[in-house]
């Protein structure tokens, strides 16, 4: 904003609050010329030292007037607005006022007191709720910390005694399944599972077992044999009977024979092994040639685990992977010592 100097006291001012003369434009603080501090500017106002250069008209019968005459004159003109607020000198404005206006206008001040006073209280009663509010918030926050600290402690604690004990337990409960494990491979001693023999609707699984023993070397008559069955769904790739005697099974079941002696049994598995290559053309049957084979019954927990160690030996370059009496064996090369498979964590420990 540009600033000029006061023509009396030569300071700077503000163009905006600035008396300025309507001869000479110059500028003047309002004090410098006796003007009021608030209220309107006559248009034809002129600096005192415009108007002392005005040509008078030697009329000796006019009084010099002093600078308050032209204050008042000043205030006396049509041309002034009143704009003063209430202030000290309200007072001077209302001692010119009728009775009834002055003292509506204290009645009215004091109203404006009250008022204020109420403000006053309401806005301390404020403060204060405001601070007991601040303190409440500080003493919930101090208790939820202490809250916290002892939810941790807890948790802490609970860690320290929980978890070693559910480990144990987990440590316990593999340790139970694995011993439910190996009584039900107990019970399966005496039993072999025969694959790949083809499947037909009147066949007799006893005289087929007389036939493989036959075919293997080994005397099998019919009181060595307890009980004899296919195993799995009696509708999964059953072979029927067509005009060309040809079988159309792909996967037919497998056999489960149980023996009276174990001998038995495991005479049948020494001979099948010696009699690697066992086809169904040896053993008569017509149509295509199928591998036959015989091994240990498994149960089904191990024999998923046995197919899982046979994945685990070829992915490590692990050489043997076998069955022996219902256990699942592994070794590496010849010359090392087996290792058994027992759950799954035996398969990472073993094959890595």
């Amino acid at each position: 904003m540009p600033t000029a100097k006061c023509g009396g006291c030569a300071k700077f001012l503000s163009p905006l609050d600035a008396a300025k003369c309507n001869q000479c434009n110059g500028l003047y603080h309002r004090a410098c010329v006796c003007l009021p501090s608030t209220g309107l500017i006559r248009t034809a106002w002129r600096c005192p030292e415009c108007c002392k250069n005005q040509v008078r008209d030697n009329k000796a019968d006019t009084p010099v007037r002093t600078r308050a005459a032209q204050v008042e004159e000043y205030l006396s003109s049509e041309e002034v607005i009143d704009t003063s607020t209430m202030g000290c000198t309200t007072l001077d404005a209302t001692s010119h006022l009728s009775p009834d206006l002055a003292d509506e206008l204290r009645l009215f001040k004091e109203e404006l007191r009250k008022e204020f006073r109420l403000m006053h209280q309401e806005l301390q009663q404020l403060r204060t709720e405001m601070a007991q509010l601040k303190e409440s918030v500080r003493t919930s926050d101090e208790r939820m910390e202490g809250l916290e600290m002892r939810v941790g402690s807890l948790e802490q604690r609970l860690e320290q005694q929980v978890f070693p004990e559910k480990g144990s337990l987990e440590n316990t409960i593999d340790e139970l399944r694995c011993q439910l494990n190996d009584r039900d491979q107990e019970l399966l001693l005496n039993d072999i599972e025969i694959s790949g023999i083809p499947e037909s609707r009147d066949e007799s699984a006893l005289h087929l077992i007389k036939i493989l023993g036959t075919k293997l070397g080994v005397n099998i008559d019919e009181k060595d044999v307890v009980h004899v069955e296919r195993v799995g769904s009696t509708l999964r790739n059953r072979v029927t009977n067509t005009i060309s005697a040809e079988p159309t099974a792909q996967r037919p079941r497998s056999i489960s024979v149980r023996f009276t002696r174990r001998s038995t049994r495991e005479s049948l598995l020494r001979a099948a092994r010696v009699r690697r290559g066992l086809s169904t053309h040896d053993l008569d049957m017509n149509g295509q040639a199928h591998r036959v084979y015989i091994n240990e019954r498994l149960t089904r927990t191990n024999r998923q685990l046995f197919y899982r160690a046979r994945q685990a030996g070829t992915r490590s370059n692990w050489r043997y992977v076998w069955t022996k009496d219902g256990r699942i064996l592994a070794r590496k090369e010849d010359g090392l010592k087996a290792e058994r498979v027992r759950c799954e964590a035996d398969i990472s420990r073993i094959f890595g």
